[in-house]
């Protein structure tokens, strides 16, 4: 049976992934942010994990509304997905680097500052930011943002293109992506490396589109066994993201290329129990805060120890900071994501009625 006609509910398997991820990259961060040799080495591999899980998560929900869904209404809806916690995270950050200029009266300029918040907010990149407030990074108010416009990005030329011969599409943007990954290397985070975000996206996208495509033709039959294999993906993801070395590069093209393909693909075949569904669903839910907030609350975490103790304190902070972004994700998933974006798609809703009953 094709995938698309499979429950959604095969894809909690996936939500668990996407979870896992998004702690390893927080774990990552911390150990470079903080100076922990060996936290998650390779943590940041998991953006390749996100965009080839998008490109499928994607392809299965919006592939049979190619005709009745034009491009601004598909660029809306993920809007209404992603921008409500992006815009969040940039008044969180904005906020600490505003207190800690006046605290500290640095040379920030506050119009400088103003225009990184701008650019944030809306996930443009701000090239050529200035290292007091966060640059080279193309959103020095939140790094790790930039792989979230990327991906903008993906969604948008791939819906732009969604009448076109899928299958090939998707395989010459791996193609040529890949090549641009294996000349360029893996970037798009700073002003000098954002051109090869593209190929970075692009080729990882392009495999979760592939998957989606592939498992409509080859639908796998021993379901026992990739479960097995699933698990097993499962266990080599945590392998490379923990091993207290950093991978080489071309381990990390084997993990983008093969293995994180695998792992989606593996995932949406798996059945859990009640209880691996309640904490797989949890954690995918919280995926995304803990991805968008994590270095904001970072540095009001860190900061506060620092105005406090006067030295850094990575046993305690990294402890502490784990907790108050998990808890402060799930905080601000429950009281104020969710309740954006249903009051922003009930809006849209009524508006596009109101439209239609004006025509008839």
């Amino acid at each position: 049976m094709a995938s698309i006609q499979r429950s959604t509910s095969h894809y909690v398997a996936l939500d668990g992934v996407r979870g896992v991820a998004a702690i390893s990259v927080l774990l990552f961060h911390l150990e470079r942010w903080l100076d922990v040799p060996g936290l998650a080495a390779n943590g940041n591999l998991a953006v390749d994990m996100f965009f080839t899980l998008s490109g499928f998560v994607l392809a299965v929900a919006y592939s049979e509304r190619v005709h009745t869904m034009g491009l601004w209404k598909f660029v809306v809806m993920r809007a209404v997905r992603l921008m409500p916690l992006i815009i969040l995270a940039t008044i969180i950050s904005c906020s600490y680097v505003l207190l800690r200029a006046v605290w500290q009266t640095n040379d920030i300029l506050f119009p400088t500052l103003a225009f990184a918040a701008f650019t944030g907010a809306l996930n443009i990149p701000y090239f050529h930011a200035p290292s007091n407030i966060g640059g080279p990074q193309l959103f020095p108010l939140n790094g790790p943002q930039f792989s979230l416009f990327l991906e903008v990005v993906a969604n948008v030329a791939w819906w732009a293109v969604r009448f076109g011969q899928q299958i090939a599409i998707a395989v010459v943007t791996f193609v040529v992506s890949a090549i641009c990954v294996i000349i360029f290397g893996i970037g798009g985070d700073t002003t000098d490396t954002f051109w090869q975000g593209f190929a970075h996206v692009g080729s990882s996208f392009a495999l979760g589109v592939l998957i989606f495509h592939l498992d409509r033709i080859f639908s796998l039959k021993r379901k026992r066994l990739v479960g097995v294999l699933f698990w097993c993906l499962m266990a080599l993801m945590l392998l490379v993201f923990y091993v207290p070395v950093e991978a080489t590069f071309t381990l990390k093209l084997f993990w983008k290329f093969i293995l994180a393909p695998a792992l989606v693909w593996t995932g949406a075949y798996v059945s859990l129990n009640k209880s691996q569904n309640r904490v797989a669903k949890y954690l995918g839910d919280l995926s995304y805060p803990i991805y968008a907030l994590h270095y904001p609350i970072f540095c009001w975490v860190n900061g506060t120890l620092q105005a406090v103790t006067g030295t850094k304190a990575p046993i305690i902070e990294v402890p502490l900071v784990v907790m108050t972004v998990i808890v402060a994700s799930d905080l601000a998933l429950r009281l104020f994501d969710k309740p954006v974006r249903n009051y922003l798609t009930r809006q849209i809703g009524a508006r596009r009625s109101g439209v239609r009953a004006a025509a008839s």
